[in-house]
């Protein structure tokens, strides 16, 4: 039972009520059909002995008293639903009244047996000039009675079980129609659940439903307001971050660069001033460790932020990474696809982007081997879409993410995109996604 639906359940109750409801009335036809059959035949004997008893009134005196009892069978006259006959005593000879043509009988046996009467006969003695010459004998017949309730009934139950059906059928309909809104409620279910936030049940027609769709939609709209809040609060997180990191990268620009042009400075007039070779191999070493540590700070500020990124466009900044790829490892073949007219996207989009490409293209030199690396990057109405593939020897089956890859997988879901990786003997393929500002 429990794997029904609702619809079928109601269409079981009503085929069980409606059935039930057919077998009480055909329980109650059946015995008024038979109530019915045993008066008119009762009726029936009744009359036929009035006529009995008139018709030998009548012939006394009117016929030779020798020729009543063969007479008598011709001018009985014979109701519906009886038989009549004489019997005469002196020589034994059974006579049956003629009886009027009988419709066709078409009921069924076992109707008839539900529905006869107790077959009933009645003697009425023939007495002519004081001595009884014979009797009349009156027998029901109800077969004719039996065949029109049959057809009477068969014709009733037959219009009741189509009123039934047709019950049923628009039962049905009104069922399925009643609940056309619960399957748009739980169409709409359905998209929330894979993430379809926008979904909207809207206005129905069935007041009972009204309730049940606008809690669906306010649910629908404070998932949806709940994403875009957090959308949002991711986005701040990794905004503060850059701001953090921009920050850090300035102080060591603005701070660490003057110190170490002055130290270089002061170094080259010591080496100058040096009255010994040993003064003079110090100040070389000491311009060697400055020269050391501007080279680090170079690298903390790549690292911690390009210093292009706001600055100029992001069709720029990656044109010159790639450039200069080009010039320091001559043997990399790289291939950059920028679309054309495409928005400039937001810092920490553009960031975001120009990791990708930083961490594909380090990782393809370093770990890959690879020779060629393709990187496209366009956008649709919705999204950024960065894909960057190489030709190198790929992962190794089994083997996990880098730590650079980890934190870029973690920056892009937090900016509300993904980055999928695929890698085989032909290489390896990161595609990234991020949303447009409109889109947020």
């Amino acid at each position: 039972m429990n794997r029904l639906s609702l619809t079928q359940r109601i269409l079981l109750v009503i085929l069980a009520v409606q059935a039930a409801l057919f077998a009480a009335l055909a329980a109650a036809s059946l015995e008024g059909a038979r109530r019915d059959i045993a008066t008119e035949t009762r009726l029936a004997v009744d009359t036929a002995r009035a006529l009995v008893l008139a018709t030998v009134g009548t012939m006394h005196g009117a016929v030779p008293p020798d020729r009543i009892m063969q007479l008598l069978p011709e001018r009985l006259v014979v109701p519906r639903h009886v038989t009549l006959g004489t019997v005469d005593i002196l020589d034994g000879v059974v006579r049956r009244a003629p009886a009027p043509a009988a419709a066709h009988r078409s009921a069924p046996g076992w109707f008839a047996l539900l529905v006869a009467p107790d077959l009933l006969e009645t003697r009425l003695p023939v007495v002519i000039q004081g001595r009884p010459r014979g009797y009349v004998f009156i027998a029901t017949d109800p077969a004719e009675e039996i065949a029109l309730a049959w057809r009477n009934l068969s014709a009733f139950l037959g219009l009741a079980a189509l009123a039934s059906v047709v019950q049923g059928l628009l039962i049905l309909l009104a069922t399925r129609q009643a609940l056309r809104p619960v399957m748009a409620i739980a169409s709409r279910l359905a998209d929330l659940r894979r993430g379809d936030l926008a979904a909207r049940v809207g206005p129905v027609a069935q007041r009972d439903l009204t309730p049940i769709a606008a809690g669906v939609d306010d649910l629908a709209q404070a998932l949806q307001q709940a994403q875009a809040d957090r959308a949002r609060l991711q986005r701040r997180v990794v905004t503060r971050g850059d701001e953090e990191r921009k920050a850090v990268a300035r102080d060591l620009h603005d701070e660490m660069g003057p110190c170490l042009f002055g130290l270089r400075v002061e170094a080259d007039a010591l080496r100058q001033a040096a009255t010994t070779p040993a003064v003079e191999a110090h100040a070389q070493a000491i311009a060697q460790i400055a020269e050391e540590i501007a080279r680090v700070n170079r690298a903390l500020l790549g690292d911690l932020r390009p210093m292009a990124i706001g600055q100029l466009p992001l069709a720029t900044v990656l044109g010159d990474y790639v450039a200069d790829l080009g010039r320091r490892f001559p043997d990399l073949d790289i291939d950059l696809d920028l679309a054309p007219g495409m928005p400039e996207p937001d810092e920490a989009t553009a960031l975001t982007l120009f990791r990708i490409l930083q961490e594909g293209t380090t990782n393809a030199l370093r770990h890959a081997g690879a020779e060629r690396v393709i990187v496209r990057l366009w956008t649709d109405p919705a999204h950024w879409r960065m894909v960057l593939s190489d030709d190198g020897r790929g992962m190794a089956p089994g083997s996990r993410e880098g730590t650079g890859l980890t934190g870029m997988r973690e920056r892009i879901t937090l900016l509300g995109g993904d980055l999928t990786l695929s890698s085989g003997a032909g290489g390896t393929t990161i595609s990234a996604s991020l949303p447009l500002p409109q889109a947020e």
